[in-house]
């Protein structure tokens, strides 16, 4: 946590550290680092009974249909040593589908393009379609709390929990992975592992094709996610929300912040290109030159600003700046 507040104070000005702070809170989170554990939550491993307990009865009353036998988890899946009271669980052990179907009545339609990705939810632009206009991968059941996880370029991270009672049945995309948490285990927990640098680090390094990767459901569902205690699940989900809330606010100061200073620069070239004289020039020439740096720490505001310099020259520019070179003429 101390090292967690120190790059709060660094992010702002660090490349991508917004970026890689929320990386590191997640990591944090799934290492069972961001809250304290209390010796008397109910240990995982009895929660995982109860699983197993709630499973057959669903089986039994037709809910939904029996799981394959999931793989014991070898010594070598475990990444890190877990907290006491956490277990190491598959994918596949604390969640659930809802089958599939044909729609047969009007449904919600949830693709892949309906997930706004920046926000992690199902946007404004589902569907409503009547069965004959229903596109051949509308098949996959989701109902409210559901997390959907697009299998197809896992790299955009289009995952989104279903988090209200649609009018008409939602039904997805078989482009996704459907997750519906078992009992108490939480959705958000579960979301938020989903985006971690541990679990996303597993994807790619499972993930087949070059056009169109994709990770298969058996490799998705094999996956290893920690399992805390239920209330520490909860304490950990409120945690994370705190502290991204934090860098969103970042996020939003840092933008506000680069408008700023790329203002600043428009008025510095129009002051130099302007000038009616060589010691107005030599002034806006020598304000430029000194903040270089400050200036450029975007490469991608270069081109924008310098729209008489080839791309060539801009990026020469930027890498200058990048280095301290603060003086223009060297570029």
């Amino acid at each position: 946590m101390e090292m967690l507040e120190k790059y709060f104070d660094t992010a702002f000005t660090a490349p991508d550290g917004i970026k890689k702070l929320r990386e590191l809170i997640l990591t944090l989170a799934m290492q069972g680092k961001l809250v304290e554990q209390d010796p008397d939550d109910q240990p995982a491993r009895e929660l995982l009974e109860e699983i197993e307990a709630e499973k057959k009865r669903l089986v039994k009353a037709g809910e939904i249909k029996r799981q394959k036998a999931l793989p014991e988890i070898k010594a070598e899946e475990m990444p890190y040593d877990l907290p006491q009271g956490w277990e190491w669980v598959r994918l596949g052990k604390v969640s659930h589908d809802w089958g599939q179907k044909i729609p047969d009545s009007l449904f919600t339609y949830i693709d892949v393009s309906s997930i706004d990705n920046s926000k992690g939810i199902i946007g404004d632009n589902f569907q409503i379609l009547t069965p004959e206009e229903a596109p051949s991968r509308a098949r996959r059941i989701v109902a409210k709390g559901t997390i959907i996880y697009s299998t197809v370029r896992p790299y955009l991270q289009n995952i989104a929990i279903v988090n209200f009672e649609y009018e008409h049945k939602p039904i997805a995309s078989t482009a996704f992975a459907v997750l519906h948490p078992f009992l108490t285990i939480s959705n958000h927990f579960i979301y938020y592992f989903l985006h971690s640098p541990i679990f996303v680090k597993y994807v790619e390094a499972t993930m087949k094709g070059v056009a169109y990767p994709a990770i298969s459901n058996k490799d998705f569902f094999n996956g290893v996610i920690p399992c805390p205690p239920v209330l520490e699940q909860h304490r950990i989900v409120a945690k994370i929300d705190q502290l991204m809330a934090r860098c969103d606010e970042l996020e939003k100061l840092r933008t506000e912040q680069e408008q700023k200073l790329l203002a600043v620069h428009t008025s510095t070239l129009r002051h130099l290109l302007d000038a009616q004289d060589q010691n107005s020039f030599a002034n806006a020439w020598k304000f430029l030159a000194t903040n270089f740096g400050e200036l450029y720490t975007v490469k991608e505001k270069v081109p924008r600003c310098f729209e008489w310099v080839s791309p060539l020259m801009a990026d020469q520019c930027f890498r200058c700046a990048r280095i301290n070179l603060v003086n223009l003429t060297m570029c």
